[in-house]
């Protein structure tokens, strides 16, 4: 017995198995490879904005000596 029509009405709720759908592992199926690749996203994440306050005090701290001198 099938528990959805052609347009896609099902009649059985959340057990019917057409509403069942695969989904792909977003992490490796080992806990110590997606730690690995956690604490080296969150690593690049760091050095990213590590850099971004270096260039920020770079800019910044010139033009507000030159406005802060006058």
């Amino acid at each position: 017995m099938k528990c959805c029509d052609e347009y896609g009405n099902c009649n059985q709720g959340r057990d019917c198995p057409a509403r069942l759908a695969k989904v792909k592992h977003r992490y490796p199926k080992h806990p110590e490879s997606v730690f690995r690749f956690y604490v080296a996203r969150q690593l690049k994440a760091l050095a990213k904005w590590a850099l971004l306050a270096i260039l920020g005090w770079v800019f910044c701290v010139p033009v507000l000596y030159l406005l802060l001198r006058a």
